[in-house]
C-alpha cells in the first residue's frame, strides 16, 4: 500500500506550491483534466481516499485528516 497525493481543482503551480510548502515527502501528483477526480466521485475538496492496486475504492473521507487518522486508517486496512 502506498499513500499519494494528488491535486485537483488548483492549477499545476498551486497544486506542487502545497506540496513544496507543507514539505510533503510522499509522492504527489496532478489531475489537470478531471478524469481521476470524475472516475472516483471526488466532489469535495479536500477529500481523501484509500484506493487498491487494482483501482478499487476502499476509503473515503471529506475535509482535512489528522496524520492520525490518515495512519489509522491504512493500518486497519492493511490488516485485512
Amino acid at each position: 500500500m502506498e499513500f499519494v497525493g494528488i491535486g485537483v481543482l488548483d492549477s499545476k503551480e498551486k497544486s506542487l506550491g502545497f506540496v513544496q510548502r507543507h514539505n510533503l515527502t510522499f509522492p504527489n501528483g496532478y489531475d489537470g483534466d478531471g478524469r481521476i477526480a470524475k472516475a472516483y466521485g471526488f466532489t469535495y475538496q479536500p477529500w481523501w481516499a484509500v484506493i487498491s492496486k487494482d483501482g478499487v475504492l476502499l476509503r473515503t473521507g471529506r475535509g482535512p485528516a489528522s496524520e492520525e487518522e490518515l495512519a489509522n486508517t491504512v493500518k486497519t486496512l492493511a490488516g485485512r
